[in-house]
């Protein structure tokens, strides 16, 4: 019998373990598990007292967010998924989300399958980019900065200048992130909101993780302010690589493709309304 629970510190072996299967380019961190214990979005599912799977759920207002879900690869195949799936949407109706979200591959079929058998339909594509060490240094050691460009880190302030400039950015997120209301990340550390403005004007908006390192969303008006942006994060980094995400920018994405920077992840982002 498969039953669900919140975490454990003692279930840190088996949820890495899963997460190495499932999400084997992830740098899952101990201490980002640690921070999550308690999360009553943080579920693990447990057959014989052994954890077999486990759900990551966030939520933002009226907006639920399924940041993972996972099972065993020994455990596959045998309607766990769905047990999670409906757990999941359990969760998000108690809550009170009128809407719910994820990411999934392009070519992870079965996940795909399994979310459109619940309702969730694929929205737009999404690139997950990793600008390679050699490439990080080359744009912190070369670049020619724009003239009268700053890097400021953003407040509640800004939302209303983020939203005019990005009108199609997630607003429960954007809203929860410059409130530093922060759902812990497994990498570890806390995101900062930076915006990158020229002349005044907002160019680039990006959550920067410095421990991941990365953003995710990592929004852009033109590519031709990416290397201003990413030299002025040189002084947040933990590391001398960067990984940037990004929704519905095809020529942001043939500007990192031209460049040579590794395409990581590539995405749908899938949504589905009407949580019943």
């Amino acid at each position: 019998m498969v039953y669900l629970k919140e975490l454990d510190a003692k279930d840190w072996p088996d949820f890495k373990e899963i997460v190495s299967e499932a999400f084997y380019r992830e740098d899952v961190q101990e201490q980002g598990f640690l921070k999550l214990i308690g999360d009553e979005g943080f579920i693990g599912a447990f057959k014989e007292d052994m954890l077999i799977g486990y759900l990551r759920l966030m939520t933002h207002k009226d907006y639920g967010h399924l940041g993972q879900i996972a099972v065993t690869k020994f455990e596959r195949g045998k309607g766990y998924g769905n047990k999670l799936m409906e757990n999941a949407l359990g969760y998000f109706k108690v809550k009170g989300m009128t809407r719910v979200g994820l990411y999934v591959e392009t070519k992870n079929q079965i996940s795909i399958s399994l979310y459109e058998k619940y309702g969730f339909e694929k929205q737009f594509e999404s690139c997950h980019y990793w600008i390679e060490e050699e490439f990080y240094k080359q744009i912190e050691e070369t670049s020619e900065k724009v003239e009268k460009s700053e890097l400021k880190i953003l407040t509640s302030t800004d939302y209303n200048t983020i939203v005019e400039v990005f009108p199609e950015i997630n607003r429960e997120e954007l809203e929860a992130h410059l409130n530093n209301i922060q759902n812990p990340g497994l990498t570890g550390g806390e995101s900062i909101p930076l915006g990158l403005f020229v002349n005044n004007k907002l160019q680039i908006y990006g959550r920067l993780n410095p421990e991941f390192p990365g953003c995710r969303p990592f929004l852009i008006t033109d590519p031709k302010y990416v290397d201003d942006f990413i030299s002025g994060t040189v002084k947040f980094m933990k590391k001398n690589y960067i990984r940037l995400t990004f929704d519905r920018n095809s020529k942001l994405a043939n500007f990192f493709q031209e460049r040579g920077y590794k395409l990581w992840h590539h995405m749908f982002f899938m949504e589905k309304e009407e949580i019943k």
